[in-house]
């Protein structure tokens, strides 16, 4: 029998076409964020109207008088991307309703299919009706209802739904594996932009482990839809079980309430609300507010919770006022700074009270804030007086790209204004540490430089480096550590080299890298204290990563001075085989000039960093991946005059087909000027082990081998098969037997279309 084929054209231009009326946009949304785990557009994937033709094939056609068209056989339709295939089709011309029949397989223009038996499209193909209706989207995931109803402008429901982000969910060898949800009923109402799902069901791996009686949720093609948004729980010794219920409060075109109703079985209720207010485009704040009565305060006794009443409020904004700008503040206050973390409530921001204002573009970059340090936890009064305000915290960067290739002209700066109401003071092994002075203190700095890359026909490359710092610096001496007050003016004029032959090789598929480099930098002073009190500038580690560092300091208040030469060389090889190989050994002289590294402050830093002496360590560092999974790593501070090791630290990992080894040694010499007065060697190793296609467990711990006791150790068991994770997590310090500081943790995570995963 001859095929026979036909257009049928579509005159009427405010309806959807034949095919297109067949797309449903169909949703059956899982939990518990049922409502944001589908794929995005599930309730609107129908094509827009058009004025296009449908065509059409068949291997029987017939109409009769009254308008009937009857297509038999192999019906397939074709429609702007859309295909439908049935064993039958009837269409009414006069009232435009259609109805495939039998086999029906429907696939869009994104991929995704639908069968069903039996759809009828009515009411110019704004109102469909599916039976037995499969689903499947291009990324796996299967929806089925043995009735499907759609309407374009109103609701679609599904009887007896299921919804699986992994097809079947089951795997290659037949196991079941990933969650799926069913429900008696899924209604999406989309005039009122919310679903409600009638005894929805959660199972994973083919077990029920949740169910609700009835669940309302926001329509997902809106996010500021008002609903239930995703439950969440919590646990602990004093507050015991935490249970919140959010809920989207949309009360204004720009103004958003998250409404938190939360229990707490062994203190009570807890109040939690949000407040979200936008400015049009270019900004917006946000205000939170939280409080309890607490009925058991109790268990916090001896704590600064030990009040009836507890509560924060936090607000945040951020403004776009210009192009480039932004700026913002942040602002918290509480009854007492443990109630975020005995609550598990989230911090606005981050625990620091500022105003900010930034510029960023291409070549400029400033950031300028007023900043109050906040401590958080079982902290007293006294504690968070030793924290510093900062006013002002600010930064300025800039890079001038010169015509013509001369060079590039950088300039920065930085002022920094402290107030501490007391002083910060620790010790270790009769050594003081001052981390903080009280009083006010400011510290203003600017360096403007210019640098140029040259390179001479024989490849020898040289890079000068000239600029200029200044310094301007005041304490009120207010500490009683510290009484007098102090000035500081301060010029640097600063003058580098950086000069180096890199050698290439090529063998056999192998390339080697062998690069000499030699290094001098002028600072014509002799002020190493450019800050007065050093607040700034007090982490000090030498190694291979520092080599070549014009100033090593970590912040302003200190800086290198005199003429320093540092000479080392690079050696790196990539080989055929995909391994590869890196070494770079150096030291570092001090030639002429006050030798910043050998002047102790009241943070000790650069005391004993290895570089105090005129000759510097020796530092190697040593990195390769000798085949494919394997990883190591290895750096030390070799003392010139004895080949004594001071620091050293040795890592590797290997990792292949879900087995994963990894491996770590630390050793520091003992160094009474810090207060160290024993070695310290300690050494940690994990190791992941698969169990299973999907299970795995995993086992770590630190030893210290001076005192030969554990430092720290933890436990994982895990399973995973793509779409549902779960982790028992058991960490502690101190000995197996006797631990301290013990944690439990149990997570679980559902992982719908696109990757997109939930945590509990």
């Amino acid at each position: 029998m001859k095929r026979q084929h036909h257009k049928l054209v579509t005159r009427h231009k405010s309806r959807r076409k034949i095919i297109g009326a067949m797309m449903l946009a169909l949703s059956l949304n899982p939990a518990p964020a049922f409502s944001t785990l589908m794929p995005e557009g599930f309730f609107d994937r129908l094509p827009r109207i058009g004025t296009g033709q449908v065509s059409l094939t068949s291997d029987y056609l017939s109409q009769d008088s009254n308008g009937i068209v009857i297509a038999r056989g192999q019906v397939d339709i074709s429609y702007l991307g859309y295909f439908a295939t049935a064993d039958k089709l009837i269409f009414n011309q006069n009232t435009k309703d259609m109805r495939l029949i039998g086999n029906v397989v429907i696939r869009d223009p994104d991929g995704t299919e639908y069968s069903a038996d039996e759809v009828e499209l009515t009411d110019n193909f704004k109102l469909a009706i599916l039976q037995s209706m499969v689903m499947i989207t291009p990324d796996g995931a299967k929806i089925t209802s043995v009735r499907t109803d759609h309407d374009q402008d109103k609701t679609t429901l599904l009887e007896k739904g299921t919804y699986a982000p992994c097809g079947t969910c089951v795997d290659e060898k037949g196991r079941k594996i990933g969650w799926r949800v069913r429900t008696n009923s899924i209604l999406y109402d989309k005039e009122n932009e919310h679903i409600d799902l009638d005894q929805p069901i959660l199972e994973v791996l083919g077990v029920p482990v949740a169910w609700f009686p009835w669940l309302r949720l926001p329509d997902p093609s809106n996010p500021r839809a008002n609903g239930i948004r995703m439950p969440s729980y919590f646990y602990s010794e004093e507050i015991g079980l935490k249970l919140e219920f959010p809920y989207f409060y949309a009360a204004g075109k720009d103004t958003d309430f998250i409404i938190v109703p939360t229990i707490t079985t062994n203190q009570g209720p807890l109040f939690n609300t949000t407040m979200v207010h936008r400015f049009s485009d270019w900004g917006q704040i946000s205000i939170t507010a939280t409080g309890i009565y607490q009925l058991n305060k109790a268990v916090f006794a001896g704590t600064v919770g030990d009040k009836d009443w507890r509560g924060a409020v936090q607000a945040s904004a951020e403004m776009r006022p210009a192009e480039n700008w932004t700026a913002g503040i942040s602002y918290s206050i509480f009854t007492d700074p443990a109630f975020l973390g005995n609550y598990n409530l989230p911090v606005r921001k981050t625990p620091i009270n500022e105003v900010y204002a930034q510029y960023l573009d291409s070549y400029i970059y400033s950031d300028i804030r007023i900043q109050d340090f906040v401590v958080l936890g079982n902290v007293t009064s006294v504690q968070q007086n030793m924290q510093a305000d900062a006013i002002p915290n600010a930064r300025y960067e800039q890079v001038i790209e010169l015509d013509d290739d001369n060079g590039r002209i950088s300039i920065s700066g930085n002022l920094l204004g402290l107030t501490r109401l007391s002083d910060t003071t620790t010790s270790a092994n009769g050594v003081p540490y001052v981390e903080g002075y009280a009083g006010n203190k400011i510290h203003g700095t600017i360096e403007a430089g210019w640098s140029k890359q040259f390179e001479t026909a024989s490849g020898l490359v040289f890079t000068p480096y000239l600029a200029m710092r200044a310094d301007a610096a005041y304490y009120d001496g207010a500490s009683i550590l510290k009484p007098t007050a102090s000035t500081l003016f301060n010029f640097t004029p600063i003058a580098a080299i950086d000069i180096s032959y890199p050698l290439m090789a090529v063998d056999n598929g192998s390339t080697h890298l062998i690069e000499p480099i030699a290094q001098l930098v002028y600072r014509s002073s002799d002020v190493t204290n450019l800050g007065i009190n050093n607040d700034n500038a007090q982490s000090f580690v030498f190694d291979d990563s520092k080599l070549f560092s014009l100033n090593r300091f970590s912040g302003t208040d200190r800086q290198e001075t005199g003429l320093r030469a540092n000479v080392g060389a690079r050696y790196q090889a990539n080989f055929a085989d995909g391994s590869n190989l890196s070494l770079l050994l150096g030291q570092s002289f001090q030639l002429t000039g006050v030798n910043s590294l050998n002047v102790s402050d009241s943070a000790q830093a650069g005391t004993s960093s290895g570089l105090g002496n005129v000759s510097s360590d020796i530092v190697v560092g040593v990195r390769a991946s000798p085949f494919e999974g394997a990883n190591f790593g290895a750096k030390a501070n070799i003392d010139p005059t004895d080949a004594s090791i001071k620091r050293s630290a040795i890592a590797a990992s290997y990792a292949k087909d879900g087995w994963n080894f990894s491996t770590d040694y630390s050793y520091i010499a003992a160094d009474p000027l810090l207060g160290s007065i024993i070695d310290q060697h300690s050494i940690g190793s994990s190791v992941r082990v698969p169990i299973d296609d999907y299970w795995y467990a995993q086992a770590g711990a630190g030893w210290n081998i001076i005192t030969n006791s554990m430092i720290d150790h933890y436990a994982t068991i895990g399973y995973d098969d793509g779409y549902f994770s779960l982790t028992g997590h058991y960490s502690a310090s101190g000995d197996a037997l006797n631990p301290v500081n013990q944690t439990y943790k149990v997570t679980f995570n559902l992982s719908g279309p696109g990757g997109k995963t939930y945590g509990f």
